[in-house]
């Protein structure tokens, strides 16, 4: 016996242990409505110490009534509340923001007692709420840029290539309306610079451009900020207008949109349909007017193939379509960009760099750039770091050890490419075939995975191969 209670001892601690090491709060409540258990990460963002709540009922703690507690309610009705945002007091005062989860534990057919999961997001909507006065206190500022919350206009993108001039194009014809813009393009392709662009060359340019990461907030959160909450929607909510109200007369820009979870779309779609919105917890609809331009980094049919997209939202969202190439399509931009990133942390880092060298710049000419125009902003940042004050050539041994490694196995055969007396067309050509070239040998000529390791389209692929007479059969017989 003494065996069992001991081994029952051991696996009490050892469970006490694993609850106080995880992020989560945990939280144990009686029949009686008494914490009978309370861990660490509860301690931690709700700023009181075990000693303060455990044995003591939660309406002692909290600022909470026997009505308006999660935990009593579970206690009377048995039913799980799960994954709701709540907002509540501390007995001190302190303000707190969860989303919780919280169950009915059983003996046999008897409810004993509750357990709570929470998780803090208090820094998170705090984080969220300050960016959105931030945006508020620039509308009151001086200059279009900083009246409206933008940074960006078309006037703000760089680039020379057809690529690039057909897309700002494109942008300022749908600009002048007030249609639904869906922006597709890469990570870090530009997708906000042109949202931004967008919006200051339209009718709501003198409105507000309220930006949303729909990955970065967990789903109850989202839906609290989007559509708003009126008090006493849930425990500890307040009046508070959501971001389409927050937009009024100006853009909201819903990025990562294929992100957001199936409900909300759905609720999002009728938000859109009907041009109206209702606060969480009320039955009053508000008319709204603003523009949704949204953004995703996949190609938005496919997205809706996968589920990711209901095709009911694409429709209305996608009233528009605004595709970003990705820099890899577009040589003559990395050329234009990379001097202006020069410029740029030249006089950030007071250094005197004027020049890329070749050998580098055919490393960047040639490199598939995944992570696009942010990628290669980062490549030169880090590069800059690395100049003693009187260099003036900029080349691969700048690079810091991690990137020289990644960048190794592209200096080989491509500097020998740039002919002296060539024009810069003449260059970028002789380097696209050579690496097409290598690519199609390396998979022996196969075209279709020959395309995706470019990440080009199949179609692309064959207009070029065609353009540079390139010999497939040759590619093949080469493996």
């Amino acid at each position: 016996m003494e065996d069992k209670l001991s081994a029952l001892e051991r696996e009490n601690r050892w469970l006490k242990t694993v609850l106080d090491a995880i992020n989560e709060g945990v939280q144990l409540t009686n029949v009686e409505g008494v914490t009978v258990f309370y861990n660490h990460a509860c301690e931690k963002f709700e700023g009181l110490s075990r000693e303060e709540v455990i044995g003591k009922r939660i309406t002692d703690v909290y600022d909470v009534t026997e009505e308006s507690s999660t935990q009593l309610n579970v206690l009377r009705t048995g039913k799980p509340v799960i994954e709701q945002y709540h907002q509540y007091h501390t007995f001190d005062g302190k303000k707190v923001d969860v989303i919780a989860s919280t169950y009915p534990y059983f003996d046999g057919d008897k409810i004993v007692g509750v357990y709570s999961v929470n998780r803090d997001v208090t820094k998170m909507k705090e984080f969220l709420f300050r960016t959105i006065e931030m945006q508020k206190r620039l509308n009151s500022g001086q200059g279009k840029k900083k009246r409206n919350g933008t940074s960006f206009t078309f006037e703000d993108i760089i680039g020379i290539s057809d690529t690039i001039k057909q897309v700002i194009s494109s942008a300022k014809k749908i600009a002048r309306n007030n249609s639904a813009v869906l922006i597709y393009g890469e990570t870090g392709t530009g997708k906000e610079l042109f949202a931004q662009s967008i919006h200051n060359g339209s009718v709501f340019a003198d409105g507000p451009f309220i930006p949303i990461n729909c990955a970065a907030i967990p789903e109850t959160l989202l839906e609290s900020l989007l559509f708003g909450t009126v008090k006493g929607a849930f425990t500890g909510s307040v009046e508070a207008p959501g971001l389409f109200e927050q937009a009024e007369n100006g853009t909201l820009f819903l990025d990562e949109i294929d992100s957001m979870t199936p409900h909300l779309q759905a609720k999002l779609l009728r938000v859109i349909q009907e041009k109206s919105v209702r606060r969480i917890g009320d039955n009053i609809q508000r008319i709204v007017n603003c523009r949704i331009v949204s953004a995703t980094n996949k190609d938005p049919l496919e997205a809706v193939k996968d589920g990711l997209i209901r095709q009911d939202l694409y429709y209305r969202l996608g009233a528009v379509t605004l595709p970003i190439a990705p820099l890899r399509e577009r040589a003559e931009d990395i050329i234009l960009l990379a001097d202006y990133f020069l410029k740029k942390y030249n006089k950030q880092f007071g250094t005197s760099v004027d020049k890329i060298n070749d050998q580098l710049m055919n490393i960047f000419l040639t490199h598939p750039w995944p992570g696009n125009v942010r990628e290669l902003e980062n490549v030169m940042e880090s590069a800059l770091n690395m100049v003693d004050t009187q260099e003036v050539l900029l080349g691969v041994e700048h690079l810091p050890l991690y990137l020289r490694k990644r960048f190794a196995g592209q200096a080989h055969s491509y500097q020998a490419l740039t002919k002296s007396g060539g024009t810069l067309n003449e260059i970028l050509s002789e380097v696209e075939k050579k690496v097409i070239e290598d690519t199609l040998k390396r998979n022996g000529g196969n075209i279709s995975q020959t395309a995706q390791d470019l990440g080009i389209f199949r179609q692309a692929l064959q207009y070029r191969i065609k353009r540079f007479n390139i010999n497939v059969g040759e590619t093949r017989q080469s493996v």
